[in-house]
């Protein structure tokens, strides 16, 4: 598993958006351009908060239990336990998460996650269609994966989708002065992130991000040469036998190499120290 090691550059204005600047979905046989985030992709990447999320009202079965223990298709009735739910009602659904694997993408990776608040992925959303007592039946409208029982449902919110902008992607852009961040997570706890992946990142609110900001990716050399792992190729030699006194950089100064532009993102979903 490789180290993700990506510091992202906020550009604000005149930001880049990676070389396929917008989702690829086909219609009627033919391939079409969307200029906005699909719902999967509004509602189904998760996210970092540092508020509290109320979790007193959950799954707390379905129509099949015991012997069913996923729900997704539109067809599955899950009850939801909770109070003041009413018909009509939409829910989204979610789940507080912890990494069961120990691993860091990065070193401090775990104190960058816990610093930005608690991770949540979003399961989808639903919508109540009957209510008796202290449970609720509801129907899913979008499933990004398998409800189970004990996720939590919180008052559905809908997001404006922000517009794709048709700009290029400048590979070796440098460093223009503005808010810097890093990506401190994945989600589903990726570590290797391209094309419609979601990253979590730790500046948010608090550093001025809004939804529709465009985020650079990019990574130095300086990180991949002293990295533990990315930088395993160093004790390799790369020169060859005949050379006389090969020149290097003075004293290993990296600096002086350009910085890598590894792709560019939209943001999303805003919170106050994380998007």
């Amino acid at each position: 598993m490789r180290k993700a090691g990506w510091v992202l550059t906020l550009a604000l204005a005149g930001a880049c958006w990676a070389q396929q600047t917008t989702p690829v979905v086909r219609v009627e046989g033919r391939k079409e351009r969307s200029n906005t985030p699909t719902a999967s992709d509004m509602y189904c990447g998760g996210f970092i908060t540092s508020e509290h999320i109320p979790t007193n009202r959950f799954i707390a079965a379905g129509w099949n239990s015991p012997d069913q223990t996923r729900y997704a298709a539109p067809i599955d009735y899950v009850y939801i336990h909770g109070h003041d739910i009413k018909e009509g009602d939409r829910f989204e659904i979610v789940r507080q998460v912890r990494d069961l694997n120990h691993y860091e993408a990065f070193p401090g990776a775990r104190g960058a996650v816990h610093n930005a608040g608690e991770p949540f992925f979003e399961m989808g959303y639903v919508r109540v269609i009957n209510v008796q007592k202290s449970t609720a039946v509801a129907v899913p409208e979008l499933a990004c994966a398998d409800f189970v029982v004990g996720d939590v449902a919180i008052p559905f919110v809908e997001r404006q989708a922000p517009v794709f902008r048709q700009v290029a992607l400048d590979r070796f852009a440098p460093p223009n002065g503005k808010t810097v961040g890093r990506i401190i997570m994945g989600n589903e706890f990726d570590t290797i992130l391209g094309t419609r992946n979601t990253a979590y990142i730790d500046i948010g609110a608090d550093k001025g991000l809004k939804v529709g900001d465009y985020l650079r990716a990019t990574r130095t050399y300086s990180y991949t040469y002293h990295d533990s792992e990315a930088g395993l190729s160093l004790k390799a030699s790369a020169n060859e036998d005949t050379q006389k006194d090969p020149q290097r950089l003075p004293r290993g100064d990296l600096s002086t190499l350009p910085r890598r532009t590894l792709g560019d993102m939209i943001v999303l979903e805003v919170q106050r120290k994380s998007a």
